[in-house]
């Protein structure tokens, strides 16, 4: 497995931006974002050592098999014991949060602060950048359908809910915010559909 090292230091992780350009204060689009940021990550610095991720996520099934055949699984906390004890023959771990976010850079998103137009699914967008690594070098999935699994929530996507659901604009490229999450709330009534489209980036301490 390709790994990239991720240098040890304080980082500033979390929801600290100011709402995104371009969302008029009293539309549809302002309250769905103020309530978006309500699911966020809490601003904050974290000191994290030297450690190791991979470049590249792994599809969960890849790691277990088929979701819905997992026995005694309905939490993430749960999951993550499972994917550990699977991981841990190669020396690998589930990344913590802090982790995630610190990997994956940049501000309000991996690319910078710039909210593209359309949405982030197939040709309903001119923007790329998204599908390029990211300055760590890293391929995020680009693709709010999908997920990543922390210790503590899913990231990098919100399931498809922002497009499903016909969301305004900014809502589907703010679920690939790093500082996006969903916990088990979130997710308790969907469990395993949202496993169908969730990844594994493995992580080691350095």
């Amino acid at each position: 497995m390709d790994l990239v090292v991720i240098p040890g230091g304080t980082y500033q992780l979390g929801w600290r931006f100011a709402s995104p350009s371009g969302v008029h204060v009293a539309s549809d689009a302002a309250s769905a974002v103020a309530d978006f940021i309500t699911r966020c990550s809490a601003k904050r610095s974290a000191s994290l050592p030297t450690f190791e991720i991979a470049r590249d996520p792994v599809p969960l099934a890849d790691l277990v098999g088929d979701p819905y055949e997992l026995e005694d699984v309905a939490t993430l906390g749960r999951l993550c014991d499972v994917v550990d004890e699977l991981l841990a023959r190669e020396r690998l771990r589930v990344p913590w949060e802090d982790e995630l976010e610190a990997a994956a850079g940049g501000a309000l998103f991996p690319w910078g602060m710039n909210v593209p137009d359309g949405i982030p699914y197939g040709n309903e967008t001119s923007f790329t950048e998204h599908k390029k690594p990211n300055s760590l070098g890293l391929h995020l999935l680009a693709d709010p359908y999908k997920v990543e699994l922390s210790r503590t929530a899913l990231k990098f996507g919100d399931g498809g809910a922002a497009i499903c659901g016909g969301e305004p604009w900014p809502l589907a490229w703010l679920a690939l915010s790093p500082s996006f999450r969903l916990t088990d709330g979130d997710i308790s009534e969907c469990f395993v559909e949202t496993l169908e489209e969730c990844h594994v980036r493995p992580a080691r301490r350095g």
